[in-house]
């Protein structure tokens, strides 16, 4: 039998926001993904091995999800790291290994939390997925750069290790009780309880196919973008969750007359960068933010609007409303919030209960999250889960000047051809905003 202190020590907490996301990855894909396009073929013997290390860095990533009481995180026995890597793929055409790999999910109550493929094309393309249960985009990157890293290490150092890291405070309360009491107070009236107003029309009954679509803005029109944020004032963020805004308006039904939610979010760790936070965690969260449907003019009106609504959200700290009333809502117990979300998944599948659009702005990708050395890195940009309907939402992430916009969703009850209307629709927007 195997000594009690021993397994204790192979057990870490599932605080909060773990037990919030791995009950979402009952009602859709958490897996997230970094993919990483080179100009040449990676050393697949050293891959691996930069694959093993990172595991035994990061040993959170080597577990698996335990519901109890009191959740927690467990070493997954006889773990093997080979495990986590594979490759895919003959060459030439390899879109459907890679179709394969980013609408596959990893299950956090078996994990590991982590896997790294390899798809041979014509060159390689790299696949870093994660579990958001584990972390969010911040952590995926860090995963990754532990893997450049330890690529490029393994080069000229065969026993080379990153240093392990055993998981701190992964909670969100470091970053709520740096707040006063009053600061905590009003971050959390900012944060009213989201109700579901609107959403992608989609058919329900209907089964689908996990399908995923990438629409690329070219450094030319992301440098007229920045240039724009910069001349009036707005954030680039500002100006994609209008562009998101106008976007999905077009596809779902509504008043004019009315305003409407989109849920975004935000990493917690820029509330207070001064505060030591662990990279593999999750403590990005989403709230609302209300844009008025009938805004007249042309997209720099909703542009200010949706710069306007994000200021008074920062100024409030909604992020840390967002994380005050999560752990409210599992004040009572794991169980509970595991009840209301299995009511929340009938109503959807049953009921036709829309869910409220969703934007996620990643930001940029540092280039050395993904330098690998030789080959070089020619593209990367992260995959967002497969959200099952009526789920619906976008990731946006910037890689050397390129912003990529992209989507996971189920084919069928809600239509591809309704999510390319929407890509397509955003870089008219922004190619609209720009064209003075």
């Amino acid at each position: 039998m195997q000594d009690p202190d021993l397994r204790q020590q192979c057990r870490f907490p599932a605080p909060v926001n773990d037990q919030w996301n791995y009950l979402l990855s009952t009602i859709w894909n958490q897996t997230m993904h970094l993919v990483v396009k080179l100009d040449g073929r990676l050393d697949e013997g050293r891959l691996r091995h930069a694959a093993e290390r990172v595991m035994e860095a990061e040993p959170l990533l080597a577990c698996r999800f335990v519901e109890a009481a009191e959740p927690y995180w467990e070493a997954i026995p006889s773990f093997r790291p080979e495990s986590v890597f594979s490759v895919a793929g003959q060459g030439g055409d390899s879109e459907p290994a890679l179709r394969e790999v980013l609408t596959g999910r990893i299950d956090p109550g078996a994990g590991p939390q982590a896997h790294f493929d390899l798809v041979q094309g014509d060159t390689d393309l790299l696949i870093i997925s994660v579990n958001h249960s584990v972390c969010d985009a911040r952590g995926i990157q860090h995963v990754s750069s532990l893997c450049a890293r330890a690529y490029r290490a393994l080069g000229k150092n065969s026993v080379f290790s990153p240093s392990r890291r055993f998981p701190c405070d992964r909670s969100f309360q470091p970053l709520i009780s740096a707040l006063s009491a009053e600061e905590r107070a009003v971050a959390r009236d900012c944060c009213d309880d989201q109700s579901a107003e609107w959403g992608l029309p989609w058919e329900p009954g209907v089964p689908g196919t996990p399908a995923y679509s990438v629409r690329t803005i070219e450094p030319p029109l992301f440098v007229a973008v920045k240039a724009y944020s910069r001349t009036h004032g707005v954030s680039v963020n500002d100006i994609l969750l209008a562009a998101f805004f106008a976007s999905v308006k077009r596809e779902i039904p509504h008043q004019e007359d009315r305003d409407y939610p989109v849920l975004t979010s935000t990493d917690l760790r820029r509330v207070h960068p001064g505060i030591e936070s662990p990279a593999v965690a999750n403590l990005s969260v989403a709230f609302e933010v209300w844009l008025p449907a009938g805004i007249p003019g042309r997209p720099d009106d909703l542009v200010l609007e949706a710069h306007r609504a994000m200021d008074e959200k920062k100024r409030l700290r909604a992020g840390i409303g967002s994380a005050i009333r999560l752990e409210e809502m599992f004040s009572s117990g794991f169980g509970p919030v595991r009840e209301h979300l299995l009511e929340t998944k009938r109503r959807s599948r049953i009921e036709g209960y829309p869910k409220n659009p969703f934007i996620s702005n990643i930001g940029i990708l540092p280039h050395p999250c993904v330098d690998f050395g030789d080959p070089q890195t020619m593209a990367a940009c992260v995959i967002p889960p497969v959200e099952y309907p009526p789920g619906f939402g976008i990731a946006a992430s910037t890689f050397d000047r390129t912003l990529t916009l992209s989507c996971s969703y189920c084919d069928g009850p809600i239509t591809g051809r309704a999510v390319e209307r929407v890509l397509t629709s955003m870089k008219e927007f922004l190619s609209t905003l720009t064209s003075k």
